[in-house]
């Protein structure tokens, strides 16, 4: 499988290790919560760990590619889209991803499994071309993050 996996396993690790914001209600007694605490909140709440069997799913999908195991590598796809079908239950705060970045993300990993339900290389190549364009949604998303959360590598 080509490149294209390894670098989608990496881009939502980098997005999932950053920290979210959603839809966080608040009271009309206390002040509205920043965009850093509404995705820190979601970060900390059942999107985490829900992010971390989605990480390691790809870590799955990327040490199956290595290995060149078309069997392998299709059971680790369609872990990963079952992950990700669980992590989209979650949704990231619409202040820190307003364009949409990390639903594409999901959804792209999703159809790769979709597409992997087949078998053998052919199952592989069509799910390679529906993660081609997920670097570059990564790049999207971690540059929309950083201008949407301010604050967001620095400490708690």
């Amino acid at each position: 499988m080509p490149r294209t996996i390894l670098l989608a396993g990496a881009a939502l690790t980098a997005a999932l290790t950053l920290t979210a914001c959603g839809s966080g209600g608040s009271s009309a007694a206390s002040p509205p919560r920043s965009c850093l605490q509404q995705y820190r909140s979601w970060n900390a709440g059942p999107a985490h760990a829900a992010g971390e069997n989605l990480v390691a799913a790809l870590n799955g999908v990327e040490a199956a590619n290595a290995a060149l195991k078309n069997s392998t590598t299709n059971a680790a796809l369609k872990r990963a889209g079952a992950a990700a079908t669980v992590l989209a239950r979650y949704p990231i705060p619409n202040c820190a991803d307003p364009k949409g970045y990390w639903r594409a993300v999901l959804v792209q990993i999703q159809a790769a499994a979709h597409n992997a339900r087949g078998s053998g290389q052919g199952a592989l190549v069509a799910a390679a071309v529906v993660l081609h364009n997920m670097p570059a949604l990564d790049l999207k998303l971690a540059s929309e993050l950083k201008q949407t959360v301010p604050g967001l590598n620095k400490q708690k």
